[in-house]
């Protein structure tokens, strides 16, 4: 087996000396004649490119739901910043006994009665600033303001 090894250890290394000896002669690469080297180049014509538009978007947001509490004589709370898209809820929170009318002073719903406990959904679709105001209650009003 020792003796199998080195034979071909021998022969392996017989072969690679053999790769390295070789031709010493320098490898000639195709000549470029002189007058193409000192030519002078033509000159191009620029095409202006146009640049693409860069349009900023809103950044796409899924629609919230807001709450607004009518309790202790006023909205809770009487100014809200929303999106177009978001839904606020009108939740009468105020007493058992007594009904409260909500009213849309820009004509967004009809007056409606909510009972205590009960609620008003309204999804705004339209940028702006519209007021609510509760019947016969002064402090419970408010303002929506739609981006």
């Amino acid at each position: 087996m020792r003796i199998k090894t080195i034979v071909v250890l021998l022969m392996l290394t017989s072969i690679l000396f053999a790769g390295c000896i070789g031709n010493d002669e320098p490898v000639v690469i195709e000549q470029i004649p002189e007058d193409i080297i000192n030519e002078t180049p033509e000159e191009v014509e620029e095409i202006p490119v146009e640049e693409p538009e860069v349009v900023e978007e809103a950044p796409a947001v899924d629609p919230q739901t807001y709450s607004i509490r009518l309790e202790y004589y006023q909205a809770r709370p009487s100014t809200l910043e929303i999106n177009r898209g978001d839904t606020v809820v009108w939740r009468n929170s105020q007493d058992p006994k007594r009904l409260l009318t909500i009213v849309s002073e820009d004509g967004l719903w009809e007056s409606t009665n909510l009972v205590y406990g009960r609620t008003l959904i309204y999804t705004f679709n339209e940028s702006g600033t519209y007021n609510f105001s509760v019947t016969g209650q002064l402090r419970m009003s408010g303002s929506i303001v739609v981006n």
